[in-house]
């Protein structure tokens, strides 16, 4: 009776499947859906000079809920393309493929990368033209209750069992991977081929496969019958896996009818807008195009995302990232005895101009066509201090998404990046010390935290004299009469008055001296007038290279509970004056984020040269680095609360040091999540 209510209840749930080789039901004779939403007058049809087409012929998927399917609702594409428009439902991105070679379909929208990758690595003539949709936790495998599977077991309870999972495809790269990192012999697995959602939960219903794999609402319908997760969605993205789907055409009907595929791409477009906006209105229409009820479109869209224009141009899409997904895929597959052989290279098959005839926001900036617009930004950051967003800063990237000129101006702290926001001198600071923001609210400051930047334990510290003999065992006695070279106010200042208490040390005995910077932290550690020198970046390195000793590591300090990342922040007032130039950073900052978590190697060079560092220094840093992408920033973790616990402990603390009279009562009101929220 469970799997019988449970097959019931997957019907209405399931996720039809996107770039996969599972079944969806055919269209019955005369009843391919047909499309579009509203007009757009400024829309052009093909030129002139251009073949022109009776109807186009688009492959798409059911149960696969998208923000263009209001376009495709009310017949917004044959509006703007002025031709009739039908719209084809089909079962995996390998029979797109398959059609769009027979010349049956025309454009792919929402096909799997993988099949399109493997496709043109087998000679077929397909073009890559756009990105429609980022998954990540609507494509996994979960595991079975009786297996008692998880990340620290899987290499012994998976080996000699069963998986039930769609082959060729994302989901089974996804496997493939996660088995690799898990430490899985796949030799001692075996690999079930998918006949679709459904089957996929009433396999693992039955306990005759010990994970399987699907997407969508198959996915939410195993988890909500006892299975498991083995690794997040976020977690397999940490590891490299990007999950998202294309739109493509062939090279044929893109040379013949160059002005179809930029007018459909303009119309997508627009639903892509208006959706990321508010997508409020939309969610029935979406829900009845997509054949599926409210509930689970709602539960699908939640783990979608639709980029837009400049988002799908910039270097983490098609810029150079999603070309070197395929190649990444490829020769996976080679290298598992999927497929012969692999492309040296799939860049040929993608194809931006068409892209880039469209017209974004407000004519390519991200603000809203009502919202005024600064002349410049100005953005202050840190020198020395290399971050994954500076491919963005050196390749002008926020420039180009945000429509205006973006100035980076170099500050020695968090204190003098406040007092520069406070008087209008810097509209956001990049990087901004956490202890420094908190110090500024507490005093009336009007700012506002809307991002996490970096997170970082052993890159801030303080480092100890050779010639003091200092550790954390004698640190009581030895640092007792001494002075100490230290930044007050912030981050680093906090750290050491927490280290101190830990090692028993009484202050009241120690003198702090005011940092004059990095350098200057170095010269005075040399000099032998200091015990100790605290400093963060180059200057930490610098000091143990020159013989310094670490008193305790960033790892033992986090075990003490010092957490310790830097922040995005503005005004209060700016963010009001211009709320899409803030979400437009933070998409950028994203965009440039999950670009290098994926693969940092590619921008290893251009982020020392933006950091004013050599190649070796810069790598130093950024191994004691991460920088959290935006659905780990606004969790619980983060933002969801303890960023916010954070200030207010540090704040408690100063006060409990003497080091200032009074603490909020609480730091809620200083961060806002609205921003980073709309970030694709």
């Amino acid at each position: 009776m469970k799997r019988l209510l449970a097959l019931l209840a997957v019907l209405v749930l399931i996720a039809a499947a996107c770039g996969d080789d599972e079944e969806a039901p055919a269209p019955a004779d005369g009843d391919d859906t047909t499309a579009a939403a509203t007009t757009d007058d400024d829309a052009a049809p093909a030129p002139a000079d251009e073949m022109m087409l009776d109807e186009l012929n688009v492959a798409y998927f059911l149960e696969w809920p998208t923000a263009n399917q209001v376009a495709q609702a009310r017949k917004t594409y044959d509006d703007a393309l002025g031709l009739t428009v039908n719209w084809i439902p089909f079962a995996s991105g390998g029979d797109m493929a398959q059609a769009m070679e027979s010349g049956d379909i025309d454009i792919s929208y929402s096909q799997g990368l993988t099949p399109f990758a493997n496709f043109v690595t087998g000679g077929s003539d397909l073009l890559l033209v756009g990105v429609a949709v980022s998954y990540a936790d609507a494509d996994n495998c979960v595991a079975s209750p009786d297996y008692g599977v998880t990340a620290d077991n899987a290499a012994e309870t998976l080996a000699g069992q069963s998986i039930y999972t769609p082959l060729g495809n994302v989901t089974h790269f996804k496997l493939l991977k996660m088995l690799e990192h898990l430490g899985v012999d796949t030799s001692t697995v075996e690999l079930i081929q998918s006949e679709g959602g459904p089957a996929a939960v009433a396999a693992l219903d039955s306990g005759a496969v010990a994970m399987a794999c699907a997407f969508g609402g198959a996915v939410n319908q195993m988890i909500a019958n006892g299975g498991n997760l083995v690794m997040t969605g976020s977690e397999q993205e940490a590891i490299g896996i990007r999950v998202f789907d294309i739109i493509s055409t062939t090279g044929t009907f893109a040379a013949e009818h160059p002005g179809i595929v930029t007018g459909f791409l303009q119309v997508t477009e627009d639903a892509n807008v208006a959706y990321n906006d508010d997508r409020g209105p939309f969610i029935d229409v979406i829900a009845e195009a997509a054949g599926m009820e409210r509930e689970p479109t709602i539960a699908l869209l939640d783990a979608f995302s639709f980029p837009e224009k400049d988002a799908q141009l910039s270097g983490a899409w098609l810029g150079g990232t999603v070309q070197q997904v395929m190649k990444d895929q490829m020769d996976f597959f080679v290298a598992q005895g999927e497929i012969d052989s692999a492309l040296g290279s799939y860049a040929d098959f993608v194809d931006t101009s068409f892209l880039e005839a469209v017209e974004g926001r407000a004519g390519g900036s991200m603000a809203a066509a009502d919202e005024m617009m600064p002349d410049e930004l100005n953005v202050a950051y840190f020198l020395e201090w290399p971050t994954a967003n500076q491919v963005a800063q050196a390749e002008q990237t926020y420039d180009a998404a945000l429509g205006l000129t973006v100035n980076w101006i170099p500050f020695a702290s968090g204190g003098d990046m406040a007092q520069a926001m406070e008087s209008g001198d810097i509209d956001i600071s990049y990087s901004q010390g956490l202890t420094p923001f908190a110090n500024f609210v507490t005093g009336g400051s009007d700012l506002l935290l809307v991002g996490v930047a970096v997170s970082y334990a052993d890159a801030d510290n303080c480092v100890a004299n050779p010639d003091y003999g200092i550790t954390a065992d004698n640190a009581a006695e030895t640092l007792a009469g001494q002075s100490i070279y230290t930044p007050l106010g912030n981050v680093t200042h906090f750290k050491l008055l927490k280290m101190l208490e830990h090692l028993g040390v009484d202050t009241s005995t120690v003198e702090l001296i005011q940092s004059e910077g990095g350098p200057a932290a170095v010269a005075a550690l040399d000099s032998g007038a200091v015990a100790m020198a605290c400093a963060f970046g180059g200057a930490v390195n610098q000091m143990i290279a020159n013989g310094g000793n670490l008193v305790m590591t960033g790892s033992e300090q986090e075990a003490i509970g010092i957490r310790v990342f830097d922040i995005i922040s503005t005004t209060g007032d700016f963010a009001d004056t211009y709320p899409s130039v803030i979400t437009g950073f933070l998409q950028v900052t994203e965009d440039a984020n999950r670009a290098y978590n994926s693969d940092r190697a590619p921008f290893i060079d251009t982020i020392a040269e933006a950091a004013g560092m050599d190649r070796e220094s810069t790598i130093a840093l950024l191994d004691a680095f991460s920088f959290p992408e935006s659905d780990v920033q606004l969790s619980g973790a983060w933002l969801g609360g303890t960023v916010q616990q954070v200030m207010k402990d540090q704040m408690d603390f100063f006060v409990a040091q003497g080091e200032i009279a009074s603490a909020l009562g609480s730091y809620d009101d200083f961060v806002d999540t609205s921003f980073l929220e709309a970030v694709n």
